[in-house]
This record gives structure tokens, C-alpha cells and sequence, in this order.
């Protein structure tokens, strides 16, 4: 039964994760997920072969009972990085005004935001149209493949959908999370901006967001933005690798 169902978990994996692929989408999460996905899935399949040889070869069994504390090890610290990103998602914003919203990049289409981009942009027009009074750093810089600076891109969004110019404030030089919250530090203290600062970002990226935040002096809470349905798995097992990275370094 158990083996059945790890099979069944691995087929699924592969297909979730692989399908990014079929949109031109293939990065990290990607490749770890469908890498882990498919060893589920071949050592479930192949179990009674490789109990069998570990019988008869003692070195062999040594390195199946490394491979699969590795495996467990993995989940558990996964599970609890998706447990630490959830806490994030409900670190919302207070009532009072002496804040500044910074929403971070994330790539374009042409002149466009993408639609991870598009998602931070809308749960932040939402959230500014209710709080008129907070100001709003839109963070990022010009890619090689792009037109125009991300910062450039989201404040014509935000002022074509009704959020006045005179709030918003661009930082466009950073190319990761870490420069988006490091140059913004900057355009608060030029404008005389609040310090305490709302981030703007996908659910699963809140965490991570808020964790480089802190190390850099902010006190912060989230304006978490929902993330398609079909990126989701493949953005979250991303994710975990990055917040890893931070609890080490």
C-alpha cells in the first residue's frame, strides 16, 4: 500500500512541477521538484530490487539508510520553512498610517508586469486605495531582457489604475529581495518617509522578504499577494532553498 502510494505521490510530483515547463518557465523549484519527485517515484518502484540487494551488501544498505534520512530530513525542514511562510501571510498591517509600502519587482512582459508582478500590483493598489495616506516605493531595477525598469512599470500600473503619482516613489537600481529592501532604505531617508515599512509580495515570498527586512534593521509586516495556482508548487519548493539559505547565512 505504501509503496503504491509513493508511486502514485511521484507521478503526481513529476507532472506538477514539470508543468511550468509547457508556459517557458524553468528555474529552480522546477528542476528540484521534479528531480525529487521522480527518485520517489523510482525508489518506490524499484524497492523490492533494492531491499534485495541491500540484504546481500551491507555498504549498500548503509547508503539506502543515508539516502532516505536525507530525504526525510528535507521534508521536515520543508515542512516548517511552509509553516514559517504561513506565519508571514498573517502578519498583517495595523490601522495606523505612519507607514510606507514597498512593493517588490518581479520580472515584465514588454511594457507589462507578469503575472507574478501583476498579482503584487494588484493586492497593492487595493490596499493603498483603502489607506490613502501611506506612501509607496515601487523596488526594481532594469533587466537585460527588459524595456524599462520594473519600479517604472509598476508606478505606470499604479497610476493607471488610480493611485496618484505624487505617492509614489521609485527605487530603480535593485536586481534581488536583499538590494530591493537595501536601496529602498535610502528613498525613505531622501522623502523623510516612515521607517516601519508594509511589504508587498507574493504569499510564498513574504517570509523570505520579511527575514532579509529584519536583518536589515526594518520593522515590517505583509501585504501578501496570491500566486497562480499552477506556480505555486514549484514557487514554494523554491522558496524553501532560500529561506535555508537565510537561516544559515
Amino acid at each position: 500500500m505504501l509503496r503504491t502510494a509513493g508511486m502514485i505521490a511521484g507521478a503526481a510530483g513529476i507532472l506538477i512541477f514539470f508543468f511550468p515547463v509547457f508556459a517557458g518557465i524553468f528555474n529552480f523549484g522546477v528542476l528540484a521538484g521534479t528531480l525529487f519527485s521522480a527518485c520517489l517515484f523510482a525508489g518506490c518502484w524499484l524497492q523490492p530490487r533494492l531491499q534485495a540487494m541491500a540484504a546481500g551488501n551491507p555498504a549498500f544498505r548503509i547508503l539506502l539508510y543515508i539516502i532516505q534520512a536525507g530525504y526525510i530530513l528535507f521534508l521536515a525542514v520543508a515542512a516548517f520553512a511552509c509553516l514559517q511562510m504561513y506565519r508571514e501571510t498573517r502578519n498583517l498591517p495595523s490601522e495606523e498610517t505612519d507607514q510606507t509600502m514597498i512593493v517588490l519587482g518581479c520580472g515584465l512582459e514588454g511594457e507589462r508586469p507578469s503575472q507574478m508582478l501583476w498579482r503584487r500590483l494588484t493586492a497593492a493598489q487595493a490596499y493603498l486605495q483603502q489607506h490613502p495616506d501611506i506612501p509607496v516605493i515601487v523596488s526594481g531595477g532594469q533587466g537585460s531582457d527588459e524595456i524599462m525598469s520594473e519600479a517604472q512599470c509598476m508606478k505606470n500600473w499604479l497610476t493607471d489604475h488610480g493611485i496618484s503619482g505624487g505617492r509614489i516613489f521609485m527605487e530603480d537600481r535593485s536586481a534581488s529581495t536583499f538590494e530591493n529592501l537595501s536601496f529602498s532604505k535610502a528613498v525613505i531617508a531622501e522623502n523623510d518617509l516612515p521607517e516601519k515599512i508594509i511589504i508587498v509580495t507574493n504569499n510564498f515570498h513574504s517570509c523570505r522578504a520579511a527575514m532579509i527586512a529584519r536583518k536589515q534593521g526594518y520593522s515590517s509586516t505583509s501585504v501578501p499577494a496570491k500566486t497562480t495556482w499552477w506556480l505555486f508548487p514549484v514557487s514554494v519548493l523554491r522558496e524553501v532553498f532560500g529561506i535555508a539559505k537565510e537561516w544559515v547565512f
